[in-house]
């Protein structure tokens, strides 16, 4: 048991160690990613340890052998409260907020879904080119909008302001967002941020994997060949434009502006093969590790309630 949680928590922080800048964008999102999922499985076990093993403990029992009425005799003669009842209550806590963030994260998911849909079909100012839905504002704005049928969007300003080449390389770069199915990704990536919160840097990775698919999407871009100067430039104009950040709505002046423009424009020494293939396997083995312990998940929970059944509950207050 401890061996696998020195894996996780290897997995967990291997991440925030690496210099991932220089990585493929892929063996960078799958790094971050497994992270999150990590992070996502010790909130899970931490929950289902407290739930199912720690009443089995010695310690839970010293610490809920006590009866109020002892404690407190004149207060509480006839209250009838003890530790059993708050360790009870105890154990069921972060079980419950666990869930609470779950579905607070959900509920937001849902709520973006609808805003994004609003916007589609309210503020739509009629059919631009490639396809796109041109909406009003002043602002350079090029985005890929929803989840289960993705549009592309682009903002008055942005037609505007982007000559032809921009305009065709952020849209592409949008485009690249849809066929890679990023919004996906992000959505389970919230997912894991929400079940793995009482672990610190949930919303660092979180921030790191959308960083990499934005860069994902600026080579799916580059292979259409556009000019990087001109999806620099695009990127640039579109970083003013501030916009909320959710897996249904991906702007093009998304994360990390800076090292992408620095990357397009050879700021940024490319990654060389004899660096990718280590991090490329390092990215399969740390999946690896995460598919292996999400797959060890039910065992424990079938363990965790057998464990829980042999427990004798004795009551040291009288009823």
């Amino acid at each position: 048991m401890l061996a696998v949680a020195a894996l996780v928590a290897a997995g967990i922080v291997l991440p925030h160690l690496l210099r991932l800048q220089r990585a493929a964008p892929i063996a960078g999102a799958v790094l971050w990613g497994c992270s999150l999922a990590l992070r996502a499985l010790a909130g899970i076990f931490v929950a289902l340890y407290i739930v199912f093993f720690l009443p089995a403990t010695e310690t839970f029992g010293a610490l809920t052998h006590w009866c109020l009425h002892v404690v407190v005799p004149l207060v509480a003669a006839h209250v009838g409260f003890s530790g059993h009842r708050l360790g009870d209550a105890a154990i069921v806590l972060p079980g419950t907020l666990v869930a609470v963030s779950f579905t607070s994260v959900v509920f937001g998911l849902a709520r973006a879904t609808r805003a994004v849909r609003g916007l589609l079909a309210g503020g739509a100012l009629g059919l631009g080119p490639s396809h796109t839905v041109v909406v009003g504002g002043s602002g350079v704005l090029v985005a890929a909008a929803g989840l289960a049928r993705p549009q592309l969007v682009v903002s008055a300003g942005a037609l505007a302001q982007l000559d032809d080449e921009e305009l065709a390389a952020g849209l592409d770069h949008e485009r690249g967002h849809i066929v890679r199915r990023h919004r996906y990704v992000l959505v389970v990536a919230e997912l894991f941020g929400a079940l793995g919160r009482i672990v610190p840097g949930s919303r660092r990775a979180y921030d790191e994997l959308a960083f990499h698919l934005e860069r994902d999407a600026d080579r799916w871009a580059l292979g259409r060949r556009h000019d990087r100067l001109a999806l620099a430039s695009a990127i640039c104009k579109a970083a003013t434009m501030r916009t909320a950040r959710s897996p249904a709505f991906v702007a093009l002046g998304g994360s990390g502006v800076t090292a992408r423009l620095d990357e397009l424009t050879d700021a940024v020494a490319p990654v060389r093969r004899r660096r990718a293939v280590p991090l490329n396997a390092l990215a399969g083995v740390v999946a690896a590790l995460t598919i292996g312990v999400a797959v060890a998940v039910p065992g424990t929970v079938r363990a965790g309630i057998h464990n829980l059944q042999q427990v004798e509950r004795v009551s040291h207050c009288a009823s």
